[in-house]
């Protein structure tokens, strides 16, 4: 971004200061695009839909468990249960204003 090397060792408040972003934006546009995301693979069968919703049969590797990309999902949607987000996107405009009405619900609470 903005052709910032990684060697000049910038601080992310310095890089965002440059570009004119803030940090809490940056933090919505990327939340907006991962629920955006998961709707579009939602609505979709595709190899991309079983592997988020980790229907794939293989052993379990040692260690604790990874977080799933539902997880992050249900994280971020704070008023709705991972269940009730999976019905909702299969509907595109509902989705939309689900999205949209949690992120601003979000903003309003910081």
């Amino acid at each position: 971004m903005a052709r910032i090397s990684w060697k000049e060792k910038k601080k992310n408040k310095e890089v965002l200061k440059e570009i004119g972003l803030k940090h809490t934006e940056l933090l919505k546009t990327v939340k907006t695009r991962q629920l955006a995301y998961c709707g579009h693979i939602r609505r979709h069968q595709s190899l991309q839909k079983s592997i988020m919703e980790g229907k794939i049969n293989r052993k379990r590797q040692r260690g604790r468990k990874r977080k799933s990309r539902l997880g992050n999902i249900e994280e971020t949607m704070t008023r709705r249960r991972i269940n009730e987000c999976c019905e909702v996107a299969l509907d595109r405009e509902e989705w939309r204003r689900t999205i949209a009405s949690n992120l601003w619900q979000e903003t309003e609470q910081r």
